[in-house]
């Protein structure tokens, strides 16, 4: 339908970047494939945030179309902003070289790693086995090791290049790491380089002190001085090392459950100490997989959670955890249509909201479309799915609307509610600040007008009336009301759905100009790529 000239409103961004993100809040993932290639570099690299929280849907089609030239971006999200939680996770699954030196590089510049993980890219092998080389750029260590910064060497001694690792030892001397130590004595000797660990033994370059619990193991320089003597001695030099390598990697559901990450006391005495792995970020332990799934032991909460957070996690192992905690459910990132199919076949065990997250999720990744959802979910979660204000999953939700013959304009009754996607305890809006209420800041001044009215106003109405960039790119305290912006992902899906050459129409009209509302531009932009 042509605009209405008579009221001559020009529908123009004053900032096209910001707009461009806020109106890719509304496209599906394979959308978002097709479309990246073709929008300007600053507009994606502004996508990636829209209407004060992350776009996961830009963030995965960028991991997906995986250009050299967005790592550094990706890899700042994952670990300044650290949302969505599972972005480091993607990003090491990988298992790419490029990545892992990106990820290295930024320990210390942009934060601090955690020490496991240092350890773990230091290594230089595949995080699905432990054992199948994935060495870093040349480049990398070129940068790295000219900085000589000591945590890194600490994790440089964990390197399965003799070189590295030796470097790495001759830096710091007797002030490593008696665990690294170990494991780049055993790396020496393995590269038949037991002249270089000679040389460090007669130099004293190796930790002199008693270490592990209460003291109980000999020094390093004891290990290698009987390494070097006698074949008993390496094989006792060896068989350390492995266990000083073990915490890297999760074999069992009790590693996983436990909290130190510690082998449980044997015969009334502690085994020799495991450096803990650091599970502030699950992502980050390597986890052997098959050994987990082999164990057919109960999943205890601790490690259902884990497991849930996890973005390798097989599918099999998912579904058991399902199956015991369906409440976990919801922290899955991707979950599988198997996934939703065994939630529903619980019956109201889940629960609504369980199941509300969960199609949520699906929909924001890609794994699963509204037609399955509606074709699955039973139908009295399904209006719950329906009714929802969840930012993120907005477009699935309209797309579900439109399935149940429930899309169509809303009375804004109150005129503002504090429904987020993040949860009851994360709200929106904070009662005690009072921009956060204000029509004016969120919509424009004219579009305010219309909350004046006796009769109140619609979200029709207010996308007609608001300011465009008030609506696409909102400012701090301005966000719109959810249930605006959930009617204008339904008009985006009519109109734009499926066709990119309409969403770049869009965009286009909204950079130039257009003659008429945002809602007649979304309409000719679908009429004129029809």
């Amino acid at each position: 339908m042509a605009p209405d000239r008579k009221s001559w409103k020009r529908t123009r961004a004053r900032n096209i970047a910001r707009c461009t993100a806020g109106l890719l809040r509304f496209a599906t993932p394979r959308e978002m494939d097709a479309l990246l290639d073709r929008l300007p570099d600053d507009h994606v690299r502004q996508a990636v945030n829209s209407h004060g929280m992350p776009n996961a849907v830009v963030l995965g089609a960028l991991l997906r179309r995986g250009r050299v030239d967005d790592l550094d971006l990706l890899v700042q999200q994952a670990l300044l902003v650290g949302d969505p939680p599972s972005l480091l996770g993607r990003l090491l699954d990988l298992d790419d070289p490029e990545v892992n030196a990106t990820v290295l590089i930024a320990d210390g510049v942009l934060t601090r790693l955690p020490r496991n993980l240092r350890r773990q890219l230091a290594h230089q092998t595949s995080r699905r086995d432990g054992v199948t080389p994935r060495p870093l750029p040349g480049e990398t260590w070129t940068g790295a090791l000219s900085q000589r910064k000591e945590a890194l060497d600490q994790a440089i001694l964990y390197a399965t290049d003799p070189d590295q690792a030796g470097s790495a030892l001759r830096s710091l001397g007797a002030g490593a790491d008696p665990h690294g130590a170990i494991r780049a004595c055993r790396t020496l000797l393995d590269a038949h380089r037991a002249h270089e660990l000679r040389d460090l033994v007669e130099q004293g370059r190796l930790p002199a002190f008693r270490w592990g619990p209460n003291a109980s193991e000999p020094s390093v320089l004891a290990y290698a001085q009987a390494a070097l003597k006698s074949e008993d001695g390496t094989r006792r030099l060896r068989e350390l090392a492995e266990r000083v390598r073990r915490p890297e990697t999760l074999r069992s559901i009790a590693d996983i459950a436990d909290a130190d990450a510690c082998e449980p006391w044997r015969n009334g005495r502690r085994p020799f100490v495991r450096t803990v792995v650091n599970r502030r970020h699950p992502g980050t332990p390597r986890v052997d997989w098959s050994a987990v799934g082999a164990d057919g032991g109960p999943i205890p909460y601790r490690a259902a959670r884990f497991m849930v957070r996890r973005t390798d996690a097989p599918l099999a192992l998912l579904r058991r955890v399902v199956a015991d905690h369906p409440e976990l459910a919801v922290f899955i990132d991707a979950p599988a249509p198997e996934l939703l199919t065994d939630l529903y076949g619980q019956g109201a065990r889940p629960g609504a909201d369980a199941l509300l997250k969960v199609v949520g999720n699906g929909l924001v990744a890609g794994t699963f479309d509204a037609e399955f959802v509606v074709a699955t979910v039973p139908e009295e979660a399904l209006r719950v799915v329906a009714d929802a204000l969840w930012l993120p999953g907005l477009r699935g939700t309209a797309r579900i609307r439109a399935l149940l013959g429930l899309d169509g304009d809303v009375q804004l009754t109150p005129p503002f509610v504090d429904e987020t996607g993040h949860g009851r305890t994360r709200r929106l809006r904070d009662p005690k600040v009072a921009a956060h209420w204000n029509p004016e800041l969120a919509y424009g001044q004219a579009a305010a007008r219309l909350f004046e009215q006796r009769r109140g106003t619609t979200a029709d109405e207010v996308l007609r009336t608001a300011d465009v960039d008030a609506i696409l790119a909102p400012s701090q305290g301005g966000l719109p009301d959810p249930r605006v912006l959930r009617r204008l992902a339904e008009h985006a899906d009519r109109n734009l759905g499926g066709r990119p050459e309409a969403w770049i129409m869009a965009l286009r009209l909204l950079q130039d100009g257009f003659v008429g509302t945002l809602l007649d531009l979304l309409e000719t932009s679908g009429e004129v790529t029809s």
